[in-house]
């Protein structure tokens, strides 16, 4: 039975790799070939109903080639799978613990809810998104809406870990993944994720809430925006002066000048890893321990990522970058608070599995003293064996598309045009923007040498046209005035190699 239902869910796809598809996916991205990479996951996901982590692969990579309208669109069809969890787990908020599936076969019968950090990742990457085409309103509203689902997440998975542990102590589990012999705890825990306050609030998110509420004139939020960056990264010098220069900014004139935020991202997030561990289960009934094989997601070691130091702007403007976001952290914090739960099912998993094989084991020993045959017994008690091995595959599904490490850099600039160049670790990244507003946002990703630039719109500001002229962002009779100004990309080459190494 155990051998037949994992033949079938191998069959339907249950057992599928994500981690070598999305491998294929990012050395097609690395390549430059974006294209492709979305080509790469649509084959992968054939069925009419994709899933959430379908939609937030895509909406990343629709990003990358500057397709804001598709990006949108994939994040918000990710988005309403998170409202659904929201919801189900306001019902019941300890369903994250198990369900029949993950209990009796793996995690990867379970349907992909999304990592914490990922979840508030959708909502800020929608907020950027609404930026890019212009519409900075509604970037406010899924601002607020991250904000809400932080509140939410907490209050939650303190409900959870409750949960786990009184159903460990129940069934006499110890859930520290510490004590599994051979887990690499040493790449969970590591400096970078411990110093997390959890695994799903970011500097990143507060600091772009605190810029555009300040970009719409909301210094009373801007201010809570800043400060909680600076409480999520302490020691940033961008940060504090933001939030100290914060009323002195609001109350100036207009100068003809530009506040310009510049994101900078890097790599890639890391992806868990499906390895075994041979771990003795207790069998209660006889009082016995039957050794069996369990598998649990890992990460692979820390990649020593680049992150620019700086940038330079007009050949002659050297700004600081202060490093705001670090997801291969966030990727690790969340393994290590998850492990509980995971560690939880696959013993509970494991448990009926050893007293299956110790039953036979022993009804086979009593056979063999009496002369009796055993080979029904012996083939039933291979296919519990084998079963056991090709369903037992921990999950290593994760949005594998996200950077790894995100810096900002600010300046105020004249309205005009303007050449940034951002130092990589595989040579220059050169592009330009045409800012036109009082405030203006732009980012750039690099990822194993290759960039991609995600220019933002910005907010009015310009001084009044001269009398009886026509301004710039007026439209046709009978259609409404955009609100804002757009920043045009100007030119952008790909990064020239000066070294023999990429980025991670």
């Amino acid at each position: 039975m155990t051998l037949t239902a994992a033949s079938l869910l191998a069959g339907c796809g249950t057992f599928r790799s994500y981690r070598e598809e999305m491998d294929a996916a990012l050395a097609s991205t690395a390549e430059g070939n974006v294209r492709g990479a979305i080509k790469i996951l649509e084959k992968n996901n054939k069925g009419d109903r994709k899933d959430m982590l379908f939609h937030m692969e895509l909406g990343e990579l629709h990003r990358l080639e500057a397709d804001h309208a598709g990006s949108f669109a994939a994040l918000a069809a990710a988005d309403a799978e998170v409202l659904a969890w929201e919801e189900a787990s306001r019902l019941d908020p300890t369903r994250a613990v198990g369900n029949a599936g993950s209990f009796l076969f793996n995690d990867r019968v379970r349907t992909y809810e999304g990592h914490d950090y990922e979840k508030i990742m959708i909502t800020t990457r929608m907020a950027m998104s609404h930026l890019a085409r212009g519409d900075w309103d509604n970037a406010r509203v899924e601002i607020k809406r991250t904000h809400e689902r932080e509140a939410f997440i907490s209050e939650l998975r303190a409900a959870e870990l409750l949960k786990v542990k009184q159903e460990a102590a129940e069934k006499g589990v110890d859930p520290s993944f510490k004590e599994i012999n051979g887990y690499p705890v040493q790449s969970i825990e590591t400096p970078e994720a411990m110093a997390l306050l959890n695994s799903f609030q970011n500097a990143l998110s507060h600091y772009l809430a605190g810029f555009v509420y300040e970009a719409l004139g909301e210094t009373g939020l801007s201010a809570p925006g800043y400060r909680k960056a600076i409480e999520l990264k302490p020691g940033q010098d961008l940060l504090e002066k933001s939030l100290g220069g914060l009323d002195d900014r609001a109350a100036a004139a207009d100068d003809g000048y530009c506040d310009l935020l510049l994101v900078i991202e890097t790599g890639t997030i890391p992806g868990r890893v499906s390895q075994t561990f041979n771990l003795p289960i207790p069998i209660l009934a006889y009082g016995s321990f039957v050794t069996m094989p369990i598998s649990f997601p890992i990460l692979p070691p820390r990649a020593m990522g680049y992150q620019a130091p700086d940038v330079l702007v007009d050949r002659n403007l050297t700004l600081p970058t202060a490093h705001v976001l670090d997801l291969d952290a966030m990727a690790r914090r969340a393994l290590a608070d998850e492990m509980p739960g995971i560690m939880l099912r696959a013993f509970v998993r494991s448990a009926s599995k050893a007293a299956a094989q110790y039953a036979l084991e022993r009804q086979m020993s009593d056979n063999r003293g009496r002369g009796n045959d055993n080979v029904g017994l012996a083939v039933a008690l291979l296919a519990i064996q084998i079963g056991g091995v090709v369903v037992e595959q921990a999950d290593e599904r994760g949005w594998r598309t996200l950077p790894g490490q995100v810096a900002i850099a600010r300046a105020r600039l004249p309205r005009g045009d303007h050449a940034i160049d951002v130092r990589t670790d595989a040579g220059t990244a050169t592009f330009g923007v045409q800012l036109s507003g009082r405030h203006a946002l732009a980012t750039v990703r690099l990822m194993r040498g290759q960039s991609f630039v995600t220019p933002a719109s910005s907010p009015g500001g310009m001084p009044p046209p001269p009398a009886g002229s026509q301004s710039a962002g007026t439209l046709p009779s009978g259609e409404r005035e955009p609100l804002y100004a757009e920043v045009d990309l100007i030119h952008f080459p790909s990064a020239t190699s000066t070294s023999g190494r990429t980025l991670q």
